[in-house]
């Protein structure tokens, strides 16, 4: 579906981890489900909110989930000038995303249908789905709060390859303890072999 006009006004700003990174707290939700993310002026093509975002000329990512959008800038220094008018196009260009039905029901994943203590038996594809679905629960919502996200690029070997989102792209943290905190906690969870590893340039 196109994304719908719909009134947003921002009610907090919060800092993050990573300095050049603002989440923005909004009053309802602007997405049905999941998220949207930009990276680079290229991929903001087609989306009026994000080219408007990408048109500042300092903006390096935008994360857009559930109530918050999170914006990164090329240097933190650059919020001094920017933040009353990301604010302002925020709330006069924000669409809501309604890109799913919204139900009161939790969907079904692959973790209601695998034996985790398994884990180690499973091809990579399935390890992969098992992965994701148990980073939607236990991790995704950790760096949300944050401002940021993380993608599974590739899994292979017991070698996790993944790419950060939002306030976690740039972010110094993500690339030491917040990778190791990930490792840890998918080690200490679905299989001691996992190791993780940022994935860097295009696939």
């Amino acid at each position: 579906m196109e994304a719908q006009k719909k009134k947003f006004m921002v009610v907090a700003t919060e800092p993050t981890p990573n300095p050049a990174a603002l989440k923005f707290n909004l009053n309802t939700k602007a997405i049905a489900q999941g998220m949207r993310s930009f990276n680079n002026e290229f991929e903001a093509e087609g989306d009026p909110f994000a080219e408007t975002m990408f048109s500042f000329g300092v903006v390096s990512a935008l994360l857009i989930q559930d109530r918050f959008v999170s914006v990164t800038l090329d240097s933190a220094e650059e919020w001094e000038l920017l933040i009353d008018p990301v604010i302002q196009t925020i709330e006069e260009s924000l669409v809501y995303y309604d890109n799913a039905e919204e139900t009161g029901e939790k969907k079904k994943t692959i973790l209601d249908e695998v034996d985790l203590e398994q884990f180690d038996t499973f091809s990579d594809s399935i390890k992969a789905e098992v992965i994701d679905a148990y980073m939607d629960e236990n991790i995704r919502p950790l760096l949300a709060a944050d401002g940021g996200n993380v993608l599974i690029e590739e899994f292979a070997d017991n070698v996790l390859r993944i790419r950060y989102q939002g306030a976690c792209g740039s972010c110094s943290k993500a690339e030491s303890g917040t990778l190791m905190a990930i490792q840890s906690i998918l080690q200490k969870n679905l299989s001691s072999e996992i190791s993780v590893l940022i994935q860097r340039g295009d696939i």
